[in-house]
Protein backbone atom coordinates (compact mmCIF):
# COMPACT_ATOMS: atom_id res chain seq x y z
CA UNK A 1 0.00 0.00 0.00
CA UNK A 2 1.45 3.52 -1.36
CA UNK A 3 -0.43 6.25 0.68
CA UNK A 4 0.25 10.25 0.87
CA UNK A 5 -2.32 11.95 3.50
CA UNK A 6 -4.82 9.11 3.26
CA UNK A 7 -5.89 10.08 7.16
CA UNK A 8 -9.95 10.27 6.18
CA UNK A 9 -10.19 6.52 4.90
CA UNK A 10 -6.62 4.61 5.33
CA UNK A 11 -7.57 3.16 9.00
CA UNK A 12 -10.55 1.13 7.45
CA UNK A 13 -8.14 0.18 4.66
CA UNK A 14 -5.66 -1.31 7.14
CA UNK A 15 -8.34 -3.22 9.33
CA UNK A 16 -9.35 -4.99 6.32
CA UNK A 17 -5.91 -6.27 5.11
CA UNK A 18 -5.00 -7.21 8.84
CA UNK A 19 -8.78 -9.18 8.99
CA UNK A 20 -7.44 -11.51 5.83
CA UNK A 21 -8.99 -15.43 6.37
CA UNK A 22 -5.33 -15.92 4.82
CA UNK A 23 -2.75 -14.65 7.24
CA UNK A 24 0.49 -15.48 6.26
CA UNK A 25 1.84 -12.17 4.89
CA UNK A 26 3.84 -8.74 5.44
CA UNK A 27 1.95 -5.70 4.79
CA UNK A 28 4.27 -2.90 3.39
CA UNK A 29 2.66 0.39 4.06
CA UNK A 30 4.48 3.14 2.04
CA UNK A 31 4.49 6.74 2.78
CA UNK A 32 4.98 8.89 0.40
CA UNK A 33 6.17 12.56 2.39
CA UNK A 34 2.43 12.36 4.18
CA UNK A 35 1.93 15.73 6.58
CA UNK A 36 -1.49 14.55 8.32
CA UNK A 37 -1.98 12.47 10.50
CA UNK A 38 -1.31 9.24 8.59
CA UNK A 39 1.68 8.63 10.15
CA UNK A 40 0.06 8.08 13.57
CA UNK A 41 -2.46 6.27 12.53
CA UNK A 42 -0.33 4.01 10.81
CA UNK A 43 2.03 3.69 13.99
CA UNK A 44 -0.69 3.31 16.65
CA UNK A 45 -1.09 -0.81 15.12
CA UNK A 46 1.13 -3.04 16.89
CA UNK A 47 0.53 -6.01 14.61
CA UNK A 48 3.61 -7.45 13.39
CA UNK A 49 3.00 -7.96 9.79
CA UNK A 50 3.02 -4.50 9.48
CA UNK A 51 6.23 -2.85 7.82
CA UNK A 52 6.12 0.95 7.48
CA UNK A 53 8.75 2.69 5.47
CA UNK A 54 8.67 6.39 5.32
CA UNK A 55 9.76 8.25 2.46
CA UNK A 56 11.14 11.91 3.46
CA UNK A 57 10.13 13.64 -0.11
CA UNK A 58 6.99 12.73 -2.16
CA UNK A 59 8.20 11.39 -5.17
CA UNK A 60 4.81 9.85 -6.31
CA UNK A 61 2.50 6.36 -6.02
CA UNK A 62 4.59 4.35 -9.11
CA UNK A 63 8.19 5.00 -6.60
CA UNK A 64 6.38 4.23 -3.63
CA UNK A 65 5.38 1.03 -5.16
CA UNK A 66 8.66 0.15 -6.71
CA UNK A 67 9.98 0.83 -3.15
CA UNK A 68 7.88 -1.56 -1.57
CA UNK A 69 8.08 -4.27 -3.66
CA UNK A 70 11.91 -4.30 -3.29
CA UNK A 71 11.76 -4.44 0.35
CA UNK A 72 8.82 -7.55 0.04
CA UNK A 73 9.96 -11.18 1.00
CA UNK A 74 7.05 -13.25 -0.54
CA UNK A 75 6.00 -15.11 -3.44
CA UNK A 76 3.29 -12.43 -4.38
CA UNK A 77 2.52 -8.95 -4.65
CA UNK A 78 -0.98 -8.03 -3.20
CA UNK A 79 -1.94 -4.13 -4.42
CA UNK A 80 -3.98 -2.18 -1.81
CA UNK A 81 -4.79 1.58 -1.77
CA UNK A 82 -5.09 3.53 1.19
CA UNK A 83 -8.99 4.46 0.31
CA UNK A 84 -10.04 1.15 -0.03
CA UNK A 85 -11.78 -2.20 1.29
CA UNK A 86 -10.64 -5.47 0.57
CA UNK A 87 -13.14 -8.09 1.76
CA UNK A 88 -12.00 -10.94 4.04
CA UNK A 89 -11.69 -13.73 1.96
CA UNK A 90 -9.73 -11.84 -1.34
CA UNK A 91 -6.18 -13.32 -0.62
CA UNK A 92 -7.37 -16.80 -0.06
CA UNK A 93 -9.90 -16.67 -3.06
CA UNK A 94 -6.76 -14.83 -5.18
CA UNK A 95 -4.19 -17.21 -4.21
CA UNK A 96 -6.18 -20.56 -5.14
CA UNK A 97 -6.13 -19.16 -8.55
CA UNK A 98 -2.40 -19.04 -8.59
CA UNK A 99 -2.15 -22.60 -7.36
CA UNK A 100 -4.73 -24.08 -9.60
CA UNK A 101 -2.84 -22.94 -13.01
CA UNK A 102 0.83 -22.20 -12.89
CA UNK A 103 1.01 -20.18 -16.07
CA UNK A 104 -1.09 -17.05 -14.10
CA UNK A 105 1.05 -14.46 -13.07
CA UNK A 106 -1.58 -11.78 -13.10
CA UNK A 107 -5.07 -12.47 -10.80
CA UNK A 108 -7.74 -9.25 -10.52
CA UNK A 109 -11.33 -8.99 -9.73
CA UNK A 110 -14.53 -7.46 -10.33
CA UNK A 111 -15.63 -4.40 -7.27
CA UNK A 112 -18.55 -2.57 -5.69
CA UNK A 113 -18.17 0.97 -5.49
CA UNK A 114 -19.97 3.22 -3.39
CA UNK A 115 -22.91 3.62 -5.62
CA UNK A 116 -23.36 0.01 -4.62
CA UNK A 117 -22.71 -1.14 -8.49
CA UNK A 118 -20.95 -3.85 -9.09
CA UNK A 119 -17.99 -3.19 -11.77
CA UNK A 120 -17.60 -6.05 -13.55
CA UNK A 121 -14.28 -6.88 -15.47
CA UNK A 122 -12.74 -9.59 -18.70
CA UNK A 123 -11.93 -12.98 -16.79
CA UNK A 124 -9.87 -14.81 -19.30
CA UNK A 125 -6.51 -13.39 -20.40
CA UNK A 126 -8.16 -13.30 -24.44
CA UNK A 127 -10.76 -11.49 -23.13
CA UNK A 128 -8.41 -9.36 -21.13
CA UNK A 129 -6.31 -8.84 -23.73
CA UNK A 130 -8.76 -7.38 -25.89
CA UNK A 131 -10.35 -4.66 -24.09
CA UNK A 132 -6.42 -4.22 -22.84
CA UNK A 133 -6.01 -2.69 -26.71
CA UNK A 134 -9.06 -0.03 -26.32
CA UNK A 135 -9.29 0.83 -22.18
CA UNK A 136 -7.94 -0.47 -18.26
CA UNK A 137 -10.39 -3.09 -17.73
CA UNK A 138 -8.29 -4.01 -14.92
CA UNK A 139 -9.01 -2.22 -11.09
CA UNK A 140 -5.60 -1.58 -9.54
CA UNK A 141 -6.20 -2.25 -5.85
CA UNK A 142 -7.47 -5.63 -6.65
CA UNK A 143 -4.35 -7.11 -8.43
CA UNK A 144 -1.86 -10.24 -6.94
CA UNK A 145 1.08 -10.60 -8.77
CA UNK A 146 3.98 -13.15 -8.96
CA UNK A 147 6.72 -10.88 -7.58
CA UNK A 148 9.51 -12.53 -10.00
CA UNK A 149 7.43 -10.47 -12.79
CA UNK A 150 7.47 -7.48 -11.04
CA UNK A 151 11.17 -7.03 -10.25
CA UNK A 152 11.93 -7.70 -13.58
CA UNK A 153 9.03 -5.20 -14.89
CA UNK A 154 8.74 -2.25 -12.35
CA UNK A 155 6.41 0.34 -12.26
CA UNK A 156 7.21 2.88 -14.58
CA UNK A 157 7.89 6.84 -12.64
CA UNK A 158 6.95 8.81 -15.61
CA UNK A 159 3.69 7.03 -16.36
CA UNK A 160 1.73 8.17 -13.44
CA UNK A 161 -1.26 8.54 -13.06
CA UNK A 162 -1.57 5.76 -15.80
CA UNK A 163 1.16 3.67 -14.33
CA UNK A 164 -1.10 0.72 -13.76
CA UNK A 165 -2.57 0.45 -16.79
CA UNK A 166 1.20 1.28 -18.52
CA UNK A 167 2.44 -1.84 -16.38
CA UNK A 168 -0.64 -4.31 -17.70
CA UNK A 169 0.19 -3.49 -21.36
CA UNK A 170 3.73 -4.97 -20.54
CA UNK A 171 2.65 -7.92 -18.06
CA UNK A 172 0.19 -8.83 -20.68
CA UNK A 173 2.83 -10.37 -22.92
CA UNK A 174 4.98 -12.06 -20.47
CA UNK A 175 1.98 -14.56 -18.87
CA UNK A 176 -1.79 -14.83 -18.22
CA UNK A 177 -4.10 -12.94 -16.68
CA UNK A 178 -7.73 -13.93 -14.92
CA UNK A 179 -9.67 -12.11 -13.16
CA UNK A 180 -12.31 -13.35 -10.43
CA UNK A 181 -15.90 -12.77 -11.58
CA UNK A 182 -17.36 -11.72 -8.00
CA UNK A 183 -16.45 -8.29 -5.80
CA UNK A 184 -13.45 -8.41 -4.11
CA UNK A 185 -12.78 -5.26 -3.08
CA UNK A 186 -14.90 -1.98 -2.37
CA UNK A 187 -13.54 0.51 -4.28
CA UNK A 188 -14.34 4.21 -2.72
CA UNK A 189 -14.86 6.96 -5.61
CA UNK A 190 -14.37 10.42 -4.33
CA UNK A 191 -13.16 13.96 -5.32
CA UNK A 192 -9.91 13.59 -3.91
CA UNK A 193 -9.60 10.27 -6.31
CA UNK A 194 -6.76 10.40 -9.29
CA UNK A 195 -9.84 9.52 -11.35
CA UNK A 196 -11.37 12.73 -10.82
CA UNK A 197 -8.49 14.87 -10.76
CA UNK A 198 -5.83 13.56 -12.90
CA UNK A 199 -8.61 12.57 -15.60
CA UNK A 200 -6.99 14.41 -18.96
CA UNK A 201 -3.28 13.91 -17.99
CA UNK A 202 -4.48 9.48 -17.71
CA UNK A 203 -6.28 10.34 -21.44
CA UNK A 204 -2.90 11.46 -22.70
CA UNK A 205 -1.00 9.02 -21.19
CA UNK A 206 -2.88 6.89 -22.74
CA UNK A 207 -2.62 7.51 -25.88
CA UNK A 208 1.31 6.35 -25.61
CA UNK A 209 0.18 3.45 -24.08
CA UNK A 210 -2.20 2.49 -26.63
CA UNK A 211 0.44 2.97 -29.59
CA UNK A 212 2.64 0.89 -27.74
CA UNK A 213 0.19 -2.37 -27.46
CA UNK A 214 -0.96 -1.56 -31.75
CA UNK A 215 2.82 -1.32 -32.84
CA UNK A 216 3.66 -4.27 -31.00
CA UNK A 217 0.23 -6.38 -32.08
CA UNK A 218 1.66 -5.47 -35.29
CA UNK A 219 -1.66 -2.62 -35.93
CA UNK A 220 0.44 0.59 -37.01
CA UNK A 221 0.23 0.57 -40.54
CA UNK A 222 -3.35 2.01 -40.67
CA UNK A 223 -4.53 5.10 -42.81
CA UNK A 224 -4.09 7.93 -40.78
CA UNK A 225 -3.69 5.54 -37.76
CA UNK A 226 -1.59 7.88 -35.49
CA UNK A 227 -4.35 10.70 -35.01
CA UNK A 228 -7.29 8.09 -35.15
CA UNK A 229 -5.28 6.71 -32.47
CA UNK A 230 -4.68 9.57 -30.46
CA UNK A 231 -8.20 10.97 -30.85
CA UNK A 232 -9.76 7.34 -29.78
CA UNK A 233 -7.44 6.71 -26.88
CA UNK A 234 -7.90 10.59 -25.14
CA UNK A 235 -11.45 10.38 -25.95
CA UNK A 236 -11.50 13.98 -28.18
CA UNK A 237 -14.98 14.50 -28.89
CA UNK A 238 -13.90 18.11 -30.37
CA UNK A 239 -13.27 16.75 -34.14
CA UNK A 240 -14.84 17.60 -36.99
CA UNK A 241 -16.99 15.90 -38.93
CA UNK A 242 -14.35 14.95 -41.41
CA UNK A 243 -11.96 13.54 -38.77
CA UNK A 244 -14.95 11.46 -37.40
CA UNK A 245 -15.44 9.71 -40.70
CA UNK A 246 -11.59 8.99 -40.71
CA UNK A 247 -12.01 7.35 -37.22
CA UNK A 248 -15.09 5.28 -38.79
CA UNK A 249 -12.76 4.27 -41.48
CA UNK A 250 -9.63 3.39 -39.09
CA UNK A 251 -11.88 1.05 -36.81
CA UNK A 252 -13.23 -0.77 -40.58
CA UNK A 253 -9.47 -1.00 -41.53
CA UNK A 254 -8.54 -2.24 -38.19
CA UNK A 255 -11.16 -4.87 -38.22
CA UNK A 256 -9.86 -6.13 -41.72
CA UNK A 257 -6.50 -6.43 -40.41
CA UNK A 258 -7.42 -8.24 -37.97
CA UNK A 259 -9.40 -10.57 -40.19
CA UNK A 260 -6.28 -11.20 -41.73
CA UNK A 261 -3.69 -11.76 -39.54
CA UNK A 262 -5.70 -13.58 -37.14
CA UNK A 263 -4.75 -11.75 -33.90
CA UNK A 264 -7.44 -11.84 -32.05
CA UNK A 265 -10.83 -14.35 -32.53
CA UNK A 266 -12.56 -12.55 -35.53
CA UNK A 267 -16.18 -11.95 -34.02
CA UNK A 268 -14.86 -11.50 -30.66
CA UNK A 269 -12.92 -8.06 -31.89
CA UNK A 270 -15.03 -6.79 -33.95
CA UNK A 271 -17.86 -6.81 -31.11
CA UNK A 272 -15.08 -5.10 -29.27
CA UNK A 273 -14.38 -2.59 -31.99
CA UNK A 274 -17.98 -1.88 -32.72
CA UNK A 275 -18.77 -1.32 -29.19
CA UNK A 276 -15.93 0.80 -28.62
CA UNK A 277 -17.37 3.02 -31.70
CA UNK A 278 -20.55 3.06 -30.56
CA UNK A 279 -19.57 4.75 -27.43
CA UNK A 280 -17.52 6.86 -28.93
CA UNK A 281 -20.61 7.83 -31.64
CA UNK A 282 -22.65 8.91 -28.61
CA UNK A 283 -20.31 10.67 -26.68
CA UNK A 284 -19.05 12.80 -29.68
CA UNK A 285 -22.51 13.87 -30.27
CA UNK A 286 -23.63 14.48 -26.91
CA UNK A 287 -20.82 16.62 -26.06
CA UNK A 288 -21.77 19.28 -28.89
CA UNK A 289 -23.86 22.08 -29.74
CA UNK A 290 -26.91 21.19 -31.70
CA UNK A 291 -25.50 23.48 -34.46
CA UNK A 292 -22.46 21.45 -34.59
CA UNK A 293 -24.27 18.36 -34.67
CA UNK A 294 -25.93 18.32 -38.18
CA UNK A 295 -23.41 17.98 -40.56
CA UNK A 296 -20.99 15.52 -38.91
CA UNK A 297 -24.62 13.59 -38.27
CA UNK A 298 -25.56 13.87 -42.33
CA UNK A 299 -22.36 12.48 -43.05
CA UNK A 300 -22.70 9.29 -41.46
CA UNK A 301 -23.43 5.58 -42.48
CA UNK A 302 -27.37 4.68 -41.82
CA UNK A 303 -26.16 2.02 -39.20
CA UNK A 304 -24.52 4.88 -37.22
CA UNK A 305 -27.82 7.02 -37.54
CA UNK A 306 -29.92 4.82 -36.68
CA UNK A 307 -27.55 4.41 -33.37
CA UNK A 308 -27.85 8.01 -32.78
CA UNK A 309 -31.32 8.46 -33.42
CA UNK A 310 -32.29 5.65 -30.92
CA UNK A 311 -29.91 6.83 -28.28
CA UNK A 312 -31.59 10.19 -28.30
CA UNK A 313 -35.42 8.51 -28.75
CA UNK A 314 -34.90 6.93 -25.23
Amino acid sequence: MATYNGERYIREAIDSILNQTFSDFEFIIVDDGSTDDTVQIIQSYSDERIIYIKKELNSGIADSLNLGIKASNGAYIARMDDDDVSITTRFIEQLKVFQQNEEVIFCGSNVSDNNSKPLRTPEGHDDIFLELLFRNPIFHPTVMIKKKILIDNPYKIDTVPSEDYDLWSRLIFKGKFYQIQKPLLYCRVHQASVTVNRRHEQLQQNIRIAKFMFKKLGFNNLKNHEENLSIFASKDYSISGIKLKNLIAWFKELKAINHSKLVFPIEGFNMECDEHLKQYLISFFTNRKVSKKIKPFLWLEFPYKKLILQYYLK
